[in-house]
């Protein structure tokens, strides 16, 4: 894997921009910051991504193809058991159809996984992605009450397909609703 952090203001038109480029060749790897964020206060997820290679056999759908290029996941921390945190996840899959719903394929963690983008229209470009956490996780897990997010990550893999892959994120930012 590779991971870059540079002056993306010519790629985004904005002078004070940075973004994170992470690069994988048969591999998984992802960056996480912690964070506490209420999201009956802060409930939009707002980002931006651009991929310039998908891994081509990935598909989220089929365990031996769970290969993305572009991950988002917010992490809601269960205090007593670490390893069962309910996770959201926000994907650019190569194949799955942009919509599609699927469990992540984690015997352990509660995962769901959401594809915002498929396949290799509009590979190449800045795309900003706004997502409602709140209404989400209460739609996905089936919940009316809201836990704190702790921890925010971007991820990139291509072990299963032992495929290549690029993207770029930048501006990633819990907002209020209005």
């Amino acid at each position: 894997y590779e991971i870059s952090v540079r002056d993306w203001s010519s790629d985004v038109c904005s002078s004070d921009l940075f973004g994170i480029r992470l690069t994988s060749e048969g591999s998984s790897f992802g960056l996480y910051k912690t964070v506490d964020v209420d999201l009956n206060e802060f409930p939009i997820l707002s980002w931006r991504w651009k991929v310039d290679r998908l891994p081509s056999a990935g598909d989220i759908r089929e365990k031996s193809k769970d290969d993305q290029a572009a991950q988002v996941y917010i992490v809601f921390p269960n205090k007593m058991f670490k390893f069962r945190s309910p996770m959201i996840g926000y994907i650019w899959d190569s194949n799955a159809p942009a919509g599609t719903i699927a469990d992540g394929h984690s015997v352990m963690t509660p995962i769901k996984v959401v594809v915002l983008r498929s396949g290799k229209q509009r590979l190449g470009e800045w795309i900003q992605e706004r997502r409602n956490v709140a209404q989400d996780y209460r739609q996905l897990f089936g919940k009316d009450s809201l836990p704190k997010v702790g921890r925010v990550a971007i991820w990139i893999n291509t072990q299963h397909t032992k495929s290549t892959a690029e993207a770029t994120f930048t501006d990633l930012q819990f907002l209020r609703a209005n």
